[in-house]
């Protein structure tokens, strides 16, 4: 018979894909980002180790139940969808009134992708493409508004996929 590392099994997920780990660790992210803190400031509201915040957003391990209830109550985000990625939050929108601030070369995923991949050929140029991606987030963070579709063309970036 095999020997199970119980503590392991428990802070990995039992069951759950590293993709699916990730998964949870970038929406507690967005969520935390989204909120204003920092991983400090999250950690200090929740009540756990800023390490920990750091481990759940990089896939490494995920919360237990309850610690992802004051997670999503202390970001204002629904439970389910840091879990799953269904239900409040889930959509990639901007708010009219950051579509408005940024200006409507921002104001859409689609806009911002196309510029990203004016930079260099698909696949190509991966670091210089996260730069303008970072520098774009500043500017939209400074105006207030961080919107979903940053983190999904960041991603899209990150694989070669723009």
């Amino acid at each position: 018979m095999r020997a199970v590392n119980v503590s392991s099994a428990r802070f990995r997920g039992p069951g759950m894909s590293k993709d699916e780990r990730t998964a949870i660790g970038h929406r507690i992210r967005i969520a935390r980002e989204r909120a204003g803190l920092d991983r400090e400031g999250l950690a200090a509201r929740v009540g756990v180790h800023a390490g920990s915040i750091a481990r759940w957003e990089t896939g490494g391990s995920v919360p237990h139940a309850f610690t992802m209830e004051r997670i999503a109550e202390t970001c204002g985000a629904s439970a389910d969808w840091l879990r799953t990625g269904h239900g409040e939050g889930r959509e990639a929108v901007v708010p009219a009134s950051a579509g408005e601030e940024a200006g409507d070369v921002f104001a859409s995923l689609d806009h911002v992708a196309r510029f990203v991949e004016g930079i260099a050929p698909r696949g190509q140029e991966r670091l210089r493409k996260l730069d303008a991606l970072e520098g774009l987030r500043r500017m939209l963070t400074a105006r207030g508004a961080l919107p979903d579709w940053w983190y999904l063309l960041r991603e899209r970036v990150e694989n070669g996929q723009v």
